[in-house]
């Protein structure tokens, strides 16, 4: 599977109370590029207007200056919610995660990180892919292998699927992620048939990072929406 390398991420903050409008450009904090282009937040929701976009966070979910926090802000969209994110168990998370399901009408697209990523893919292995868009699965948590001090906390998540995605995908990777071996990324997107990009050293992508609102992961996944095909997917069924 081709590697695309994703340009330098652009470090950015803003402030999560703001409606995409109020968001100015110009405004930067220490250490932090520009915020989130207002017009870049409009084409993305004018992009994502025929589908149900859901934000599957991992382990101890996504806090208030994680870019999946801001991006489900900045896009309007749904939030799975998990009894306990601290610990993960498989079936428990399947059903919060089922349970947003049923309140989608349109195609779902998948924004899903760390353990969030892995749930998609084990659950899309049994599901099948009927009523989903996609999914942009950003540094899956390797539930077999990673060395991160929590690993303990996600092995009832193994094993990791190893079969094609029934519905288009992009697994974004870091190339420093103590919870996903690059190498390892690349396989499984190939095992998966999802394209791979190339993030750099960015850690395990997530609030720990320094990413902010992550403005080069909105642009990645601006092309991934624009690449998505046309009338291929159906309404969702209830789970």
């Amino acid at each position: 599977m081709p590697t695309e390398r994703a340009s330098t991420p652009g470090f950015t903050r803003y402030d999560r109370r703001m409606p995409p409008a109020q968001l100015h450009a110009g405004t930067t904090a220490v250490g932090h590029s520009p915020r989130l282009s207002p017009a870049k937040v409009q084409r993305l929701r004018n992009l994502l207007s025929p589908y149900d976009t859901v934000i599957v966070p991992g382990l101890h979910g996504s806090g208030p200056d994680h870019w999946q926090t801001r991006w489900q802000i900045a896009l309007a969209s749904r939030r799975v919610i998990q009894k306990d994110w601290a610990e993960p168990i498989y079936e428990s998370w399947v059903t919060g995660l089922e349970k947003t399901l049923r309140t989608c009408r349109r195609p779902v697209l998948f924004i899903a990180h760390s353990l969030g990523a892995v749930l998609v893919a084990r659950w899309a292995q049994g599901q099948g892919g009927r009523g989903i868009a996609g999914a942009f699965l950003v540094a899956p948590a390797d539930v077999e292998t990673s060395t991160a001090p929590e690993r303990n906390r996600i092995h009832g998540f193994h094993p990791l699927p190893r079969t094609p995605l029934p519905f288009p995908a992009t697994l974004v990777a870091s190339r420093n992620d103590n919870w996903l071996a690059f190498a390892r990324a690349e396989d499984l997107a190939a095992a998966w048939q999802a394209s791979l990009v190339d993030a750099g050293a960015s850690g395990h992508i997530g609030g720990t990072s320094g990413l902010g609102a992550w403005d080069a992961g909105l642009d990645r996944l601006t092309r991934f929406v624009r690449a998505l095909p046309d009338g291929t997917c159906r309404r969702p069924t209830p789970a």
